[in-house]
């Protein structure tokens, strides 16, 4: 089982047996009063057993409720199947990306990267009807896999496609492609016409979707055209935000300001072996190398985010 249920439902339980145990004494009722205890006492050892074992693996957890669920008994067989697809081709898409770099807007996606992505359904889960699905990986790997990696991202997409407001675009367009957008609008639509809801469980996040979250999130999907990628090369006076891996950049010559996120290889690199960001290097001019996507919607706007992929070469100069 997915170590967030499971922990939730020991936790359940351990709720219960401190009620009941709370309703006697010792003096009133010394058997009940033993057995409760031990039982308490047994809920909270396995709790910290549970949350001690690693969970390095990819697992999520689909609740799905609304129209194609009927109570605990079942759900439509049709809508399951096509929403656990969907969900799969949205992880195998974002794992190619990942892997072999961004994928043609056509085309086959790399066979080694579906192999790797493939998740299996290892447990129904029950309540609103659900789905486990956990990594085909035989063995605990000491850290996080790259499939858990794509999962996590992908809840997150997922999320915040969702949520009210304009907050963590730029995260969106960052893990956006062509084919992944194709993939999403395929999910939230099969989602919004059965009159679904969803609610994700991941190891240590969750997150609901009610129907008019569903109805938002393709409401965004829908408005996006096209999404278009290229690198730049440009010069200005540059500052990090090493910790939330942002950055600004203040554009040579005419000052326009550049604002947002930083690649991890971009910071390791700066770091080097001392792991510390030379102090010369903020605040400094520098001819860097951005990656620039522009999101087209069919409103005509276009929607833009940065991110800083290099810094190629330091700029002195005498002023």
């Amino acid at each position: 089982m997915l170590k967030k249920l499971e922990v939730d439902a020991l936790k359940v339980d351990l709720a219960a047996v401190t009620a009941l145990l709370a309703a006697r004494t010792e003096d009133d009722d010394p058997v009940g009063w033993l057995q409760f205890s031990s039982r308490k006492a047994d809920l909270e050892a396995e709790i910290d057993r549970t949350e001690a074992v690693p969970d390095t693996k990819a697992a999520i957890a689909l609740f799905f409720g609304g129209r194609p669920v009927l109570g605990s008994k079942g759900i439509e067989a049709n809508f399951a199947g096509k929403a656990i697809d969907r969900y799969q081709d949205l992880v195998a898409k974002r794992y190619a990306a990942l892997e072999s770099g961004p994928l043609g807007d056509r085309g086959r996606i790399p066979a080694a990267s579906t192999t790797k992505a493939k998740m299996l359904i290892t447990e129904v889960a029950r309540g609103s009807f659900g789905f486990v699905l956990e990594e085909a990986a035989e063995t605990l790997p000491l850290l996080d896999t790259p499939l858990k990696k794509v999962v996590d991202e992908i809840s997150e997409l997922i999320h915040r496609l969702s949520i009210a407001g304009d907050e963590g675009f730029e995260t969106i367009v960052d893990t956006l492609d062509n084919r992944l957008l194709a993939s999403l609008k395929e999910f939230f639509n099969t989602l919004d016409d059965a009159g679904a809801t969803l609610r994700l469980v991941g190891d240590h996040k969750e997150y609901v979707l009610q129907r008019e979250d569903v109805e938002r999130a393709r409401a965004r999907v829908d408005s996006m055209e096209e999404i278009d990628e290229q690198e730049q090369n440009i010069t200005g006076v540059v500052y990090l935000l090493p910790d939330s891996q942002r950055f600004e950049l203040y554009e040579d010559g005419n000052g326009t300001v550049r604002k947002g996120t930083v690649t991890t290889e971009c910071l390791d690199d700066l770091r080097g072996e001392a792991l510390v960001i030379p102090a010369n290097t903020i605040g400094r001019l520098w001819q860097v190398r951005l990656r620039v996507r522009e999101v087209h919607q069919r409103s005509g706007a276009t929607k833009v985010s940065y991110t800083l992929i290099k810094l190629i070469q330091r700029e002195d100069r005498d002023d």
